[in-house]
């Protein structure tokens, strides 16, 4: 009796991932890998894999197929194969970190997408008061910077448009855009 393959070559090894590995040397390589040493790597939550695993198998899809995680037991399974390029067309938000350094008015003359909840950390609002104007506006997007990402299912900023809009703000300018 003649057993087929059961795994494919990259499917055999279970790797650990490297200490100082940036989300690219990651990316580019192959063997399974744990979902939690993964997430570490990109700066993404556990709960935000398994939703989108969840949409998959709602949607009737093989979640291993298309995005490469399985589980297995008590333990989440990355297949970076194909992992890869599902992050890339889905997960991969141009969020950055904040600096630890940066104060409110250092953060507010950075160029980039940011947390909403990095961010009023370091201001005079609370996340709730923002994403309140932000559900109040026509396009928050445009208008103060700040939205719901998708993806991510967090609101980000964008800074640039927020700094803006913080500066009209604080000067006591409360109308709409």
């Amino acid at each position: 009796m003649s057993i087929s393959s059961i795994f494919d070559n990259d499917e055999m090894t279970m790797n650990k991932v490297g200490k100082n590995w940036k989300p690219e040397d990651l990316l580019a390589q192959e063997g399974l890998f744990f979902l939690k040493d993964v997430v570490k790597v990109f700066n993404i939550k556990t709960v935000t894999i398994k939703r989108k695993y969840n949409e998959l198998k709602e949607m009737g899809q093989d979640p291993y197929l298309v995005m490469g995680v399985r589980k297995v037991w008590q333990h989440w399974l990355v297949r970076m194969k194909v992992f890869a390029p599902f992050y890339r067309n889905n997960l991969d938000s141009k969020v950055q970190a904040l600096a630890p350094d940066w104060d409110a008015n250092i953060m507010l003359r950075q160029n980039g997408i940011f947390l909403l909840g990095d961010v009023v950390e370091r201001l005079p609002f609370t996340s709730h008061q923002l994403r309140h104007q932000a559900n109040h506006c026509g396009n928050p997007r445009k208008e103060m910077g700040v939205w719901k990402d998708n993806n991510l299912k967090l609101f980000v900023v964008d800074m640039e448009t927020f700094a803006n809009w913080v500066r009209k703000t604080w000067n006591g300018d409360f109308s709409r855009a």
